[in-house]
């Protein structure tokens, strides 16, 4: 689960299309239609179409990347932290937690995944609406396949195994070395990198998605409202280096099942790993 539209593929696009490759039935779902995000300059998007332009790059890359269906739950956008749209009676922040799991349960016990996989506690950024959906998510993970759960009348499934996906925190630390070097009056490089990513000794599992490289960049060229990360590496001298790091590989770290005894540092290359399929 996302939060806004362009994060299932910004984030973990290349997990997508790795697992869809392979036969998967991959399912997305995202909270928000991304109503007040920003506008890149080579979108025609306006502040009154953005959500709807927006929501229709998300179907789009969903297709690009191999996608079974993209389930969109049509929240209102927060904004970033700390800013007026935080305050709007409709953001999904705002919204109670308990309606939003419901809402997830109801796609878990309907679609019936194996793994389910969203954004670490603190969102990956400190995004309001990122810390939301990972909490609905992880939430809704444990519910779906409780029989007393009373959100939902279909009937209980209980997936294998949860994850959050993250960035590396020493990745986004080199990210903002590269950022400042290149701007040092950016906003980007203004940014502690201890706010972003994961500390690295709490990743359990890495995947090499270097195979699909060349789907995701299409995938988020589908995006064309967003500036993503490939945008934000233009013009630097380690742009092929920082490129290379956010498409070939994607870090995760196990929530279900705990971790056992002897399973330290990163000890999986494969999401069904141990599911025997």
């Amino acid at each position: 689960m996302v939060a806004h539209p362009d994060d299932e593929t910004f984030g973990s696009g290349s997990v997508l299309i790795k697992y869809a490759s392979e036969g998967a039935l991959v399912w997305t779902s995202c909270a928000t239609r991304g109503d007040v995000g920003e506008i890149a300059d080579r979108s025609d998007a306006t502040p009154e179409t953005l959500s709807a332009v927006r929501e229709q790059e998300y179907y789009d890359a969903g297709k690009v990347m191999g996608v079974k269906r993209s389930v969109l739950y049509g929240f209102r956008d927060s904004g970033m932290a700390g800013t007026s749209d935080n305050d709007h009676p409709n953001a999904y922040m705002n919204v109670p937690i308990d309606e939003v799991v419901a809402l997830v349960v109801d796609t878990i016990r309907e679609l019936k995944p194996q793994v389910v996989f969203t954004f670490d506690e603190g969102g990956g950024s400190g995004h309001p609406d990122h810390i939301h959906a990972s909490e609905a998510a992880k939430l809704a993970y444990f519910a779906a396949g409780d029989p007393s759960y009373t959100g939902s009348d279909l009937e209980p499934w209980k997936p294998s195994k949860l994850y959050y996906h993250g960035f590396p925190r020493s990745q986004m630390t080199e990210w903002i070395k590269a950022f400042a070097k290149s701007d040092p009056d950016s906003d980007l490089a203004k940014i502690d990198p201890e706010l972003l990513g994961v500390p690295d000794d709490r990743l359990t599992t890495k995947l090499d998605t270097s195979a699909h490289a060349a789907i995701r960049r299409k995938a988020i060229d589908v995006h064309q409202t967003q500036y993503s990360p490939i945008d934000r590496f233009a013009g630097m001298e380690s742009r092929a280096e920082l490129e290379a790091g956010f498409l070939n590989t994607d870090y995760f770290i196990r929530v279900d099942p705990p971790i056992g005894p002897g399973e330290t540092g990163i000890f999986e290359t494969d999401l069904f790993e141990g599911l025997g399929v």
